[in-house]
């Protein structure tokens, strides 16, 4: 759903990119073999379950730091913060379908978000964030976890599917 106002231009940059960052998850995801969603080949490479749901977690972040509320699962934290550590172990995430699916609609739901914040909400100081250092503004603390933050780990399915003999994305 989008907000009835009219958006921002720092919220019209940000929310289309985070809407498409689905499509290209999905161009790496949608071909795996569900046997395999929460396996690291015998590598120490992230897989498909924890960088997905990484992504999503973090994207719920970012809304925080934005003022807003954006519900978490109970178990997210644990497996998908900065400090967890991706396992070969399907019985502690969510499957393939669960995992894209809550992927898909953190996504769609933070894009809302973004589309319903005022310009002031992204000019705010990013001072009191773990990025004060590298941005200024929330904004573009928003920009990074984003469309930044998510594309970094996308790449990491596409390194992923090499190790598990899988072809390009296509």
């Amino acid at each position: 759903m989008t907000s009835t106002h009219q958006q921002t231009p720092t919220a019209t940059a940000i929310a289309g990119p985070t809407r498409y960052m689905t499509n290209l998850a999905a161009l790496l995801v949608d071909d795996i073999d569900p046997a395999h969603w929460a396996s690291r080949h015998g590598t120490t490479i992230n897989h498909p379950a924890f960088v997905l749901g990484h992504c999503g977690y973090y994207a719920a972040i970012c809304v925080e730091m934005l003022g807003g509320d954006m519900e978490t699962g109970a178990d997210e934290q644990t497996l998908f913060d900065h400090e967890a550590q991706c396992i070969d172990d399907a019985s502690i995430y969510p499957d393939k379908q669960r995992t894209i699916d809550a992927f898909n609609a953190r996504l769609a739901a933070v894009a809302d978000f973004i589309e319903s914040c005022d310009e002031s909400i992204f000019a705010r100081s990013s001072e009191h964030t773990p990025f004060a250092d590298r941005f200024p503004t929330l904004g573009g603390v928003a920009a990074f976890m984003l469309i930044g933050h998510i594309p970094f780990h996308l790449g990491q399915l596409s390194a992923w599917r090499r190790v598990a003999g899988m072809g390009s994305a296509t």
